[in-house]
């Protein structure tokens, strides 16, 4: 075997880490960059290479580049240098802190440690709410997180389950760079927003004291605390604590109920929270009613730890990286293929009729339906025959669906096949479902489909994680779900534009079965 050139090292990166864009950069800073693993309304976040690390499984790191969300401000990023110099001196075990940063670049850009885990907001969504044990340490590793914050001098501003990464040593809190400001967060962000913070008021200490009883409310039933609805509503349901927490632990509620009190002044600190929660363990695990003495917190600590052992990410894979910069593999070959698809499709052109979608190509003939349509001749009458299409972009709206029936557990939903003109929109921000539903058009008529529970979903934006889009080079949704995990969204969500694929061997007289569904969106 030949030696490795000293141009190329070995890095340990994840099993399905996202291709970069065309538009990305392949260096940011030092950094060689190797493809994405996010992106939210503040920025991109890129998987990287340090390679000054000498250990192959350190060498992987995330950088994020911050999105300009004022362009026309002559400062879009006032006091930035500052907060993410306080931020790099935080306590990093529940926290994510910057490795390095360039606060004056363009963009501005952040460098930390690669965690692999799970979103709050993920892990909740598909299992419900979390059991005692992980409910107590996440409710602890949270309040720590915020208080190792607050002790630099920085507030969040913007907490949210989406913001809170579990792994296999516990939660960390995300998103710190930026602190949002409340305007941007009123839509998705209503339920996690302080009265005060909604009003347009700063982040304080207080505001993420509130921020931290809703996730604590969230993690703990599964169940946002202050309903569905609009911000409107939801916002004034939290200015009258108009909360629900009947399913929550009974020993947590009186000081998550505290710190959802609307009035700021009455919330409690984050000492009195994290030694209330304490108290709540050792209730649950003594038959003694005392104070816990800092033997006994080093037990507490010990036993939390353990909770997050079964949270384990998918191993990483070794990958041979050329220091001089390379195309990711996954473009490269994917690129390939669809020239040699596009070559194929003008030979075929020439003798035969190409079906193609309005999906991606515009025109007022073109069909929705993504696959090819196959005709058969009827026997009875010799007439040509259309078979149902096997997949179709549609709209699914939760307000179009019907109430399910008393006792039935398989249920059908309305969809409505739609079409847009033009390809899908990339690099112009990340549109409102709402603005984005507006832009495709009716194209057949309605129908039903019973969604199967083990159905193969691939999520963008709306079933995978608030403020962030999973999408590869074709705006298809890339975050894997499962068909319940999707039922359960269309339930309250808002309206989706997917394609879906139905089952081949189908009953004819019942409704048809939908096997995989891509949701479609923009970027």
């Amino acid at each position: 075997m030949s030696p490795r050139s000293r141009r190329e090292i070995s890095v340990l990166v994840p099993p399905d880490l996202a291709p970069l864009y065309p538009d990305d950069p392949s260096r940011i800073g030092p950094y060689l960059v190797l493809g994405r693993l996010g992106q939210g309304s503040t920025g991109t976040v890129y998987a990287a290479v340090d390679a000054s690390s000498q250990n192959a499984g350190d060498r992987l790191i995330a950088v994020k580049t911050l999105k300009n969300l004022a362009p026309d401000r002559k400062n879009p990023f006032p006091g930035l240098a500052e907060r993410l110099r306080r931020l790099s001196s935080v306590d990093p075990e529940r926290v994510v802190t910057p490795l390095t940063f360039d606060a004056h670049a363009d963009p501005p850009w952040l460098a930390m440690s690669y965690l692999a885990g799970e979103r709050l907001s993920h892990y909740v969504t598909k299992r419900g709410g979390l059991g005692f044990g992980k409910l107590i340490a996440l409710s602890i590793g949270v309040a720590e997180g915020l208080a190792s914050l607050h002790g630099r001098g920085v507030h969040h501003g913007s907490l949210r389950p989406s913001e809170i990464l579990l792994e296999s040593r516990g939660p960390h809190i995300m998103e710190c760079a930026v602190a949002a400001d409340a305007e941007r967060l009123r839509g998705s962000g209503a339920t996690w927003l302080s009265p005060e913070r909604y009003r347009g008021g700063p982040a304080t200490a207080a505001a993420d004291v509130f921020a931290w009883g809703a996730v604590v409310a969230f993690a703990g039933t599964g169940r946002l605390p202050f309903g569905t609805g609009e911000p409107e509503e939801i916002a004034e349901r939290a200015a009258t604590g108009s909360f629900e927490l009947e399913s929550l632990h009974k020993g947590l509620r009186p000081v998550v109920e505290r710190a959802l009190d609307p009035d700021p002044s009455r919330r409690p600190g984050l000492r009195e929270v994290i030694g209330a929660v304490i108290a709540v363990w050792r209730a649950e695990n003594t038959d003694e009613d005392v104070s816990p003495s800092p033997g006994d917190r080093e037990e507490i600590n010990r036993a939390l730890a353990r909770e997050w052992h079964a949270v384990e990410p998918p191993a990483r894979v070794p990958e041979v990286i050329r220091l001089e910069g390379r195309a990711p593999r996954e473009r490269s070959g994917r690129t390939l293929f669809l020239l040699s698809a596009a070559g194929l499709a003008l030979v075929l052109i020439g003798g035969a009729v190409w079906g193609v979608s309005r999906l991606f190509v515009g025109g007022a003939e073109a069909d929705p339906v993504s696959e090819e349509e196959d005709t058969e001749v009827s026997e009875n009458t010799g007439e040509t025959v259309e078979e149902a299409p096997s997949t179709l972009v549609v709209r699914f709206d939760p307000a179009e669906q019907e109430e399910p029936e008393p006792g039935v557990e398989e249920r059908a939903w309305v969809y409505t096949p739609v079409s847009r003109e033009g390809e899908i929109p990339r690099g112009q921000g990340v549109p409102s479902h709402e603005a984005w539903a507006e832009q495709w058009e009716e194209a057949g008529d309605p129908g039903e489909a019973v969604i199967r529970p083990d159905a193969e979903v691939l999520c963008a934006r709306f079933c995978a994680a608030p403020d962030h889009v999973f999408l590869d080079e074709e705006a298809r949704g890339t975050w894997k779900q499962t068909g319940a995990d999707l039922i359960d969204h269309l339930t309250w969500g808002p309206v989706m534009i997917v394609e879906i694929t139905f089952a081949e061997d189908e009953d004819e007289d019942g409704p048809r079965e939908v096997v995989q569904v891509t949701e479609l969106f923009a970027d």
